[in-house]
């Protein structure tokens, strides 16, 4: 690289990622028609495998990358201590669970270089899995009926959207609206995107800036990381008393309306009553189903259809989890320091 003055400031936060940190750093080391010079800042949630090993013990990364400790073990923390103790006049936050194309940096940059009206750039990630289970939940992760609109999802989609999942902003960004609400231990980057939008600031993103991201490979590691986002996704409309999108609260509708026909049709002592709804989404569900089947065979189009219902319902029931936890809670999940 160019002995230039730090451009780029790559922030991984991290916690026992072993498994990888290594793909995630050598994808980093490796890009291609870099002419700036960057630095890569690992902040380690106290890791207690080998994560940190790896780091220190490859040569290839000593000159580049940076260790921060991270305390707080949560991710937003980890991203306001990168952001803090970076060099860079551009940020990019970047995840251990991926990989990124070898010209993923290159075109982040470019991307913002080429709009001076947007403060956020970056691309729609691309979700894979060598399990089974796992590919049927990247296509469930890119595909309308298991995300909604959610364009950063789709990964030939190139425009303005919410957010980015692997963002480059500005550095000025920060010193707009300020850094990672660390109150938020998920969905914090949503969060922050958010605020963007309310500033007037605006996020673009483009295939070019292509990254792999490694979904969760079990319906249990599934299930609760979208509890996770539909319980803080809560907070994040009760913060801003606005409604981000139709499509974060339609899960939760969706099963209270459930229950609430269960409940009324077994009352009426009708089971076609009580089944109406499931019945309904199911075929719903079916027949967006279709596709994969011919494309993916029966056992990853059935897969597909578990992993769309868990999607749904664990986000959907950690939203509704969320507003009876504040409701009857007399410790307030957003009390406390706000960044």
């Amino acid at each position: 690289m160019i002995n230039k003055d730090i451009l780029l400031s790559v922030i991984i936060p991290c916690r026992n990622e072993e498994k990888y940190i290594g793909k995630c750093l050598d994808s980093l080391l490796e890009q291609k028609d870099i002419d700036f010079q960057y630095e890569i800042i690992v902040v380690d949630g106290m890791s207690e495998d080998k994560t940190r090993e790896i780091i220190q013990g490859e040569k290839e990364y000593r000159n580049i990358v940076r260790i921060k400790d991270n305390p707080n073990r949560i991710t937003p923390s980890a991203m306001n201590i990168g952001i803090k103790n970076s060099k860079g006049k551009i940020v990019a936050i970047c995840g251990a669970h991926a990989i990124y194309d070898q010209y993923f940096l290159k075109n982040g940059v470019e991307l913002l270089k080429a709009n001076p009206n947007i403060i956020g750039a970056g691309g729609p990630i691309i979700s894979v899995s060598n399990s089974d289970f796992g590919k049927a939940v990247s296509l469930a992760m890119s595909s309308p009926i298991g995300v909604g609109n959610a364009k950063h999802r789709f990964p030939e989609y190139e425009g303005f959207a919410e957010m980015a999942c692997f963002p480059f902003y500005k550095k000025e960004a920060f010193e707009k609206i300020g850094y990672f609400d660390e109150r938020f231990i998920r969905n914090q980057d949503d969060e922050f995107s958010f605020r963007l939008n309310l500033a007037g600031e605006k996020i673009f993103i483009s295939p070019k800036v292509k990254s792999e991201y490694f979904v969760r490979s079990s319906p249990k590691k599934l299930f609760k990381q979208y509890f996770q986002y539909g319980f803080w996704r809560y907070f994040v409309l009760k913060k801003h008393k606005k409604q981000i999108s139709v499509r974060q609260i339609v899960p939760s509708v969706f099963l209270m309306t459930l229950f609430l026909t269960a409940a009324f049709g077994f009352f009426m002592h009708s089971l076609l009553l009580a089944l109406w709804t499931p019945a309904v989404y199911l075929i719903i569900i079916f027949l967006f189903s279709l596709k994969i089947f011919f494309k993916n065979g029966l056992k990853i189009g059935t897969l597909y259809i578990f992993a769309v219902i868990i999607l749904h319902t664990s986000y959907g029931l950690g939203l509704i989890w969320a507003i009876l936890k504040e409701s009857y809670s007399k410790n307030k999940v957003l009390s406390g320091k706000k960044d």
